[in-house]
């Protein structure tokens, strides 16, 4: 059987190849063959080069051959490894003079932000423009890195690695008037000489063109791995209520409380609905206001912004939403959102992080999801399936624990989707899993409750809870 994942760019999309060099699953549309091999761009190529030039080497080493092709092999490993390093320096000199002589890099003007933030291996930037923007960095007017935005319009932490940087530092993605960026002081500064004349602080210059904004972005929220015999079990909510009163019931029956994600339309059309569903217990997520598509998935299979999708118009859709909810219900909404039709990318996670909201995908492992497709009214669809059918391949996923289902809070059949949803409940109790809501999963793991803890402390902030 043929192993995949999902695309460490395009979530959603399935990857069946993975880059020799850093391994990252790759869709179609991602990778790279150079000499019979994956990458998934030039510096995995160059390292993957690299490193066959001397197993290559090592492996003539090996044999009772006569020395001269042993030092040929060398030889030409070395030579290799030089050129790769004079391709990098040439790239550095090139960008440089074009700086210190002030010519654009790229004609057109374009919008560029970046931020330092810290993660786990240390500080690193995050810097977002538009794909294939290359960005020079510069410490005390020598470059130290050039990287090239992705097809998202994002550098890659990877390729910026701070670690080992000390003092201020510029991005220049287009002229020689740059963003200025300076890290944080260390805890333990050394007291300057008393002969030595003061250095001034370096004043942060910001171009009209260049905002810097902070783009943190969580990684994708589709399997809790670490949160134990848990499953989260989710309905999405957007025009319709037909039926949700019966689906109401029936998990009040079960005493099934769930996560529900609405748009801020349908909390307006039926706060009744809304308050009842509060009531009984269930959390209540973010939709956005008017469901809107936020990416070209559906023209292209790929996760890249529409145009008319900013910052603004999504955090004002999340915020209009927030404030429908407050009305109908007095309180305010769990600090977690799911983008309609699933379109979303590192972009549109980091601006809704910023307004405190925590993305949630639904699982999706090997090929497989757990995604109900209830939706899917027409027997005749290759995507319908009956409720027992829905249950039986809910319960084929190849790891439940720790699992997010998508279902559907209205529906045009006859017989609605989770009529057979006693069924699933009994197989999960046998296997030892209990159904839970996606904030109880989130806060059972040591990595995503440190995700949750966050949006909830940033939604305060915005909201003023």
């Amino acid at each position: 059987m043929r192993v995949t994942s999902h695309c460490v760019n395009h979530p959603s999309k399935e990857a069946g190849q993975r880059c020799r060099s850093c391994r990252k699953w790759l869709c179609d549309a991602c990778f790279q063959r150079f000499r019979g091999r994956v990458y998934c761009g030039r510096k995995c190529q160059t390292i993957g080069t690299v490193r066959d030039g001397i197993d290559q080497a090592m492996t003539y080493a090996r044999r009772p051959l006569h020395p001269v092709w042993v030092i040929a092999a060398v030889a030409g490993a070395s030579a290799l490894l030089l050129s790769a390093v004079g391709i990098k320096v040439a790239e550095l000199v090139e960008v440089s003079r074009s700086i210190e002589s002030s010519r654009p890099i790229i004609d057109k003007q374009v919008e560029i932000s970046a931020d330092i933030v810290a993660s786990e291996d240390g500080l690193r930037i995050e810097s977002t423009g538009p794909p294939g923007t290359r960005v020079l960095l510069l410490r005390d007017g020598r470059p130290i890195e050039v990287v090239t935005l992705d097809d998202e319009g994002h550098a890659s932490s990877e390729d910026l690695d701070l670690s080992s940087v000390e003092g201020p530092l510029r991005i220049v993605p287009l002229t020689s008037e740059g963003l200025e960026l300076t890290l944080p002081t260390p805890t333990a500064t050394p007291e300057p000489s008393p002969t030595a004349t003061p250095r001034p602080t370096p004043v942060p210059r910001t171009d009209s063109r260049m905002v810097p904004t902070p783009l943190v972005a969580p990684p994708v929220l589709q399997l809790v791995q670490d949160a134990g015999p848990r499953i989260a079990i989710t309905f999405d909510g957007n025009a319709s209520t037909n039926r949700t009163a019966e689906l109401l019931d029936l998990l009040q029956q079960h005493d099934l409380e769930v996560t529900i994600f609405v748009t801020g339309r349908f909390i307006e059309r039926y706060p009744s609905i809304i308050r009842r569903a509060v009531l009984s217990g269930h959390e209540i997520g973010n939709h956005t206001y008017s469901h809107p598509h936020l990416t070209t998935y559906a023209k292209n299979r790929r996760h890249r912004l529409l145009p008319e999708v900013t910052k603004k118009r999504l955090q004002d859709e999340l915020r209009r939403t927030e404030e429908a909810f407050v009305k109908a219900t007095g309180h305010s909404m769990q600090p977690l959102w799911r983008a309609p039709y699933g379109e979303e990318n590192r972009a549109l996670r980091g601006w809704a992080l910023e307004m405190g909201y925590l993305h949630v995908r639904w699982s999706s492992l090997e090929g497989a999801s757990l995604d109900s497709h209830d939706w899917v009214a027409d027997e005749h669809s290759l995507l319908y399936k009956s409720s027992r059918r829905i249950m039986e391949r809910l319960l084929q996923f190849p790891k439940l624990e720790g699992g997010i289902i998508l279902m559907h809070m209205a529906t045009e059949r006859e017989e609605p989707p989770w009529h057979e949803l006693p069924v699933f409940l009994d197989a999960i109790e046998e296997r030892g899993l209990e159904p839970t809501t996606v904030t109880r999963l989130l806060e059972a793991s040591p990595i995503w409750s440190k995700w949750l803890r966050r949006a909830e402390e940033r939604h305060r902030q915005v909201n003023g809870d």
